[in-house]
């Protein structure tokens, strides 16, 4: 698919790419304006503090509908006050799919987890999150509707942005920890894995996303 970005991602860098993308996109990251507001509801996590190495989302080298283009928190400089950890999302339909069509906002159909690196256990996970138009990665005017149906199309991606409520956090993890890589190194292994999943119970979809190294 002749200029599309995320053509090579759909191959095998998907799993070590992203993730140093994103590390390297955070500085960019927190210099960015207004997000979507917090997430207000009590927090479900999905899975045990300290525990459960993260599992495998779809193959390696096969393609996907959702990728994770990078996530981190927006108050990291000054590490005081409440965090926002934020994941940011595109959506574009796999090969064997000419559209996708999902209605924003999608609430309530997003589970978010970060696991620590090189099989560690469970950092920070809720259920039940919403998943909003990231308006940020769209030129002035360009962003689809907040709230209606979006076709999604190979030359017409969707960009969403999912953002972790406070409660997110488990006890004794920091937002550092989130983002963190070992500082002895640049070994992706290194990296924390963040695992998206999206169920749109109106269109029947359900896309996974995954960065790190499982």
């Amino acid at each position: 698919m002749a200029g599309d970005p995320f053509s090579v991602s759909r191959k095998t860098w998907w799993r070590i790419g992203v993730p140093l993308a994103a590390a390297a996109l955070l500085v960019a990251q927190l210099a960015w304006g207004n997000g979507p507001r917090r997430e207000a509801a009590a927090v479900s996590r999905p899975g045990e503090c300290g525990k459960g190495a993260a599992r495998q989302v779809g193959e390696p080298g096969v393609s996907h509908d959702m990728v994770i283009g990078s996530y981190g928190s927006d108050n990291l400089p000054r590490m005081k006050g409440r965090p926002t950890f934020k994941v940011h999302l595109t959506v574009s339909p796999a090969p064997d799919r000419s559209s996708l069509t999902l209605r924003t906002p999608l609430a309530g159909a997003v589970t978010v987890q970060v696991h620590a690196g090189r099989g560690g256990g469970l950092l920070a996970g809720a259920r039940s999150l919403t998943a909003r138009i990231d308006e940020q990665m769209y030129d002035a005017g360009q962003a689809p509707p907040a709230t209606g149906t979006v076709r999604v199309t190979e030359d017409d991606f969707l960009r969403l942005v999912v953002e972790l409520p406070d409660g997110a956090i488990c006890p004794g993890a920091t937002m550092a920890d989130l983002i963190s890589m070992d500082s002895g190194g640049n070994d992706a292994a290194d990296l924390t894995v963040v695992t998206v999943i999206l169920v749109d119970r109106a269109s029947g979809l359900r896309l996974e996303a995954q960065s790190g190294v499982v």
